[in-house]
């Protein structure tokens, strides 16, 4: 049995850890002191009263500590000879003090093929931040925040009523979606053609793992938002990037073939805004009825079109049913809000509802329930309608402050609406400079050249006007102008 001098002044500093108990602290101290080897298997605590004046704690602390120690098997009692470190401790040492070694490295080598690919996805999607101009953020100030919380009391009432969860989603939900859709959208569908997820990301990840095997191709927009390179990264497809001109995804005859899935975004490419053409609706729509191919519809902020009446959905032209369409409430209302949905062809509907129901599960009813009431009692319609004049003007201003300040460095990508604006840049500066040097004073414009996995990237800043206000938009124009005037 080993015999050693008991440290008890390595616990001294493991003691000062804040809002836990003494006993618990001191717990925590000895067993990481035995799990790294520093308490042997086999040494001997002392008796509970000197180690309660060495650490200065009471003695029911320090008879505490031992207990718990004793209960999960780091010490053992022997009667009439105290308290020691128990000898199976030894069994687990040499293995903790391995891992404890390990770098990242070595341990991946055990991790699956998927988990490498993930690991090599280049990553430019951060957290929300508060930085001013940031795209994709809504106005968060002008949720109505009463409205939504009756809508989850009313959602709590009735969730007893809810036990047997569909993995499809709330019926009430998939109701209210499909009757908006049909109207606002031009969408073709029922209720029973909708699955809701946990946003749009989710839904299209599974349509993309449900369609395509591991080195099969698909067709994706060039550029496109960062989300859709790590889904197509993930599954191990391969991606053909498709160029985006003035009339969008330019699918031509002798490229057709090379793959039976597309992914796009028709009523407003992200993050360029263009707007896909009536005659290229037609002609991909006969490409994936003639060649049995599917198209992924992302409708993501469909609803914010300034200039001009809303588009028609592809799914609304879609005759021969080849058209998924995939949608998000994020968006819309609050990033927070996790809630997205596919309307899926009749062929569909029960391999997905399938798949959904084994890989991914039930989405939380209360925020299904409470969004079906928000949109069933007209909150939902009336706050797009209220979005989209405020959009309108918040874009206009950004464009007129973009004029006056920055006209000499910029030029505008045109687009009919949604929630930010592309700017082009000038050959003599860099778009992840520009954008390094802007984050550094609180303006979290995007550089456009991330969004392009080809090497012939444009150079420009894709600037968020949705949510802020005039005196924000103001502040970060004036940040932008001394940047590229010190440049």
């Amino acid at each position: 049995m080993s015999k050693i001098e008991f440290p008890s002044e390595l616990f001294l500093p493991l003691l000062q850890e804040a809002n836990i108990p003494r006993y618990i602290a001191l717990f925590r101290a000895i067993r990481q002191s035995i799990m790294e080897g520093k308490l042997i298997a086999g040494a001997k605590l002392p008796a509970s009263r000197p180690l309660a004046q060495s650490l200065k704690l009471s003695r029911n602390t320090v008879k505490s500590a031992f207990e718990l120690l004793l209960a999960e098997g780091y010490i053992e009692t022997r009667p009439g000879s105290g308290s020691f470190v128990s000898d199976s401790v030894a069994v687990t040492l040499p293995a903790t003090r391995v891992m404890q070694k390990r770098t990242l490295a070595k341990s991946s080598d055990k991790l699956s093929k998927l988990a490498e690919r993930l690991n090599r996805q280049p990553h430019h999607k951060s957290p929300y931040t508060k930085d001013l101009l940031e795209p994709a953020i809504p106005a968060l100030a002008e949720f109505p925040w009463i409205k939504w919380q009756r809508a989850v009391n009313y959602a709590a009432r009735v969730m007893k009523h809810e036990l047997q969860a569909s993995a499809l989603g709330s019926s009430a939900l998939r109701q209210q979606i499909a009757s908006y859709l049909q109207v606002v959208r031009g969408v073709n569908c029922q209720a029973n053609n909708i699955l809701v997820f946990s946003g749009s990301q989710q839904a299209i990840y599974l349509s993309l793992q449900l369609l395509l095997d591991p080195g099969a191709s698909v067709f994706v927009e060039e550029p496109c938002y960062f989300g859709m390179e790590g889904a197509v990264n993930a599954i191990g497809a391969n991606k053909i990037p498709i160029d985006i001109d003035s009339q969008g995804f330019n699918l031509t005859s002798e490229k057709q073939h090379l793959a039976n899935v597309a992914v796009i975004t028709p009523s407003r490419n992200y993050p360029l805004g263009t707007t896909l053409s009536l005659q290229r609706r037609i002609a991909l729509l006969q490409w994936a009825n003639a060649t049995s191919s599917w198209i992924i519809e992302d409708d993501y902020d469909s609803e914010f079109r300034f200039d001009g009446l809303p588009l028609t959905s592809l799914q609304g032209l879609d005759w021969a049913q080849r058209v998924i369409y995939s949608g998000t409430f994020s968006r819309i209302l609050h990033p927070s809000i996790r809630i997205g949905y596919l309307v899926l062809p009749d062929q569909l509907l029960i391999p997905f509802s399938r798949a959904k129901t084994l890989m991914q599960g039930n989405v939380s009813m209360l925020p299904q329930l409470a969004l079906a009431q928000f949109m069933a009692v007209g909150h939902f319609s009336s706050h797009v309608r209220k979005m989209r004049k405020l959009y309108h003007w918040r874009r206009n201003l950004l464009q007129r402050l973009v004029e006056q300040y920055l006209c000499d460095y910029l030029t505008l990508v045109p687009s009919d609406g949604g929630m930010h604006c592309v700017y082009l840049l000038g050959t003599k500066y860099s778009d992840k400079v520009i954008c390094q040097r802007a984050r550094e004073r609180g303006v979290g414009v995007k550089n456009l050249s991330d969004y392009y996995s080809s090497a012939n990237k444009s150079q420009g800043l894709v600037i968020g006007f949705a949510g802020f206000n005039e005196q924000q938009q103001r502040r970060a124009v004036q940040v932008l102008e001394s940047i590229f005037s010190s440049y």
